[in-house]
């Protein structure tokens, strides 16, 4: 993909982490993203699937220079992140976003919730004027009430937490939320409602996402396409349709065998997985 509509390039990116080894052994090094690149057009989903270990996570903190990428570039909407020093990140952070996987560590237990959708727009001086009545609209935005923003994160489910989450990452509009498995903590019905909830958004402000997450049910109904990671690396990048139809990696058939499917006759045969769809 070529051309001003690609919000985020990701090349050669490699994230290595140095730790001693045992006893009195020489310092080890553990490669944990070992050259992967993707793109992601504007207004798209891409899904980023993989087991645990297999790098994902990782990509997604170097992409928001939550860890900074040993080598590589990751250039969104022409800045090259990984390059960029504490002062110019903070501006681009404006439109460059994250949610996190557990909706309950991610939000400080002491603050309230309207604290929590504020610290964004207090942090880039968006607060003072109409602050309140922003962090109303965007807890409306995701389905929550008014009464809610005095509340603490302890007295919410798991699905109404995320939603919170979803709502601070929102504050600043972004062009891009990175999404770090955020329904794998949450129950399956639960789940469906979120997915909605990201659908709708995207749809209603034209976000672009990264979505992250190892169960490709819920992938298949949110991504357009779909990269499948294994032990740091890419081993197949396609479109959705192509990758749940025909996949070639034999990894990739390895995890679309594992996916639960309603007729258990048809398991082993890649080409007639039943998943339900809502497009």
């Amino acid at each position: 993909m070529t051309g001003s509509d690609v919000m985020l390039r990701v090349s050669g990116l490699v994230k290595e982490f140095h730790g001693a080894g045992p006893g009195h052994r020489a310092a080890r090094t553990t490669r944990a993203v070992d050259g992967v690149s993707f793109e992601i057009r504007q207004g798209q989903t891409l899904g980023l699937v993989g087991e645990s270990g297999s790098g994902k996570s990782t990509v997604a903190r170097c992409i928001v220079r939550l860890l900074r990428p040993t080598s590589g570039t990751v250039e969104f909407r022409g800045h090259d992140l990984a390059s960029l020093g504490k002062r110019q990140l903070r501006g681009v952070r404006r439109d460059l976003q994250m949610v996190f996987q557990d909706p309950y560590a991610s939000l400080d237990p002491r603050l309230t919730v309207n604290e929590i959708v504020a610290e964004p727009l207090r942090i880039h001086g968006r607060y003072r004027r109409g602050g309140t009545r922003r962090v109303r609209e965007l807890l409306d935005m995701v389905g929550l009430r008014p009464e809610h923003a005095n509340r603490y994160p302890h007295e919410f489910s798991g699905g109404q937490r995320q939603r919170i989450g979803i709502a601070r990452a929102l504050a600043l509009e972004p062009r891009l939320l990175v999404l770090d498995e955020p329904v794998s903590a949450l129950d399956v019905s639960i789940q469906a409602q979120v997915i909605n909830l990201l659908r709708e958004l995207q749809e209603r402000l034209g976000l672009t996402y990264l979505f992250i997450a190892h169960d490709l049910d819920v992938v298949r109904h949110i991504s357009d396409h779909v990269a499948v990671m294994r032990r740091g690396r890419i081993v197949e990048n396609t479109d959705r349709q192509r990758l749940f139809d025909d996949p070639q990696h034999p990894y990739t058939q390895a995890l679309l065998s594992a996916v639960p499917i309603k007729d258990p006759s048809q398991r082993g045969t890649k080409q007639r997985i039943v998943l339900d769809d809502q497009d």
